[in-house]
């Protein structure tokens, strides 16, 4: 298929399952296509939604603002449907796990829209950690990135999984190293142990709030926890030995 070129960008759209804009990365490229050119056409659908490109499309507009000299974008018209823009978008590094949690969501997938919603009400924790976390998995281990990037993802909100949620978004106001993903996996390893409460896993963290140290890795977390979990208890205590060393 030829390439071509135009000054008419507003004949371009976007679609509401592309991805989400980074301007940082808007103006990075707009910056390197002043010093080097724009290397890859646009692709878009027979009816100009953007397909691959968008960055590299609000780019060239960013450019143009201010340009002497407008530049031309290269574009190319496929006959594509809009459910390609993920497989096509997929292939370059730039898709993260929220850009495709977004493309899901905007799709319709109601477990997406769902782990969108919780992400709101338990902000800080990142969206990516809530997609482990509250995965619907019955090994008891969360989602892996492929079953989120392939839209397996399946939200499961619980009663427990509530109340360590709302738990860590109070300690977070205090300390962001509790709304950080490896404390939040290394208490999802502890949940495993059939001895684990909640509440006297928070209740331990209150009482030694300031002897609890941020921790590097889920792992180091769920030792660290546990060791004041287990404080002063005879029974019911957490062996970490035993449970299963990944997630």
């Amino acid at each position: 298929m030829s390439i071509k070129h135009t000054l008419n960008l507003d004949q371009f759209r976007f679609h509401d399952r592309n991805r989400r804009l980074n301007e940082s990365h808007v103006k990075k490229l707009a910056s390197s296509i002043q010093r080097i050119g724009l290397k890859n056409p646009i692709i878009v659908t027979n009816t100009g939604v953007v397909l691959d490109g968008q960055h590299r499309l609000e780019a060239i507009k960013l450019i143009n603002k201010t340009a002497e000299k407008p530049v031309r974008l290269p574009y190319i018209k496929k006959n594509m449907k809009i459910s390609d823009i993920a497989e096509m978008n997929g292939h370059q590094v730039q898709w993260r796990i929220t850009d495709w949690i977004h493309y899901h969501a905007k799709g319709g997938n109601e477990n997406y829209i769902l782990l969108q919603e919780a992400a709101e009400v338990f902000s800080p924790i990142h969206i990516n950690s809530l997609s482990t976390f509250l995965h619907d998995n019955d090994t008891g281990f969360g989602a892996a990135s492929r079953t989120v990037t392939e839209g397996r993802f399946v939200y499961k909100m619980t009663p427990q999984k509530e109340a360590i949620l709302d738990k860590l978004q109070e300690l977070a106001k205090v300390d962001s190293m509790w709304c950080s993903k490896s404390a939040l996996m290394g208490i999802m390893r502890l949940m495993r142990d059939p001895n684990f409460n909640h509440s006297r896993l928070f209740h331990a963290i209150e009482l030694n709030f300031e002897s609890i140290l941020k921790q590097s890795g889920s792992g180091n977390w769920m030792k660290h926890l546990a060791r004041w979990y287990n404080k002063g208890l005879r029974q019911g205590k957490l062996n970490v030995n035993d449970l299963p060393s990944h997630h």
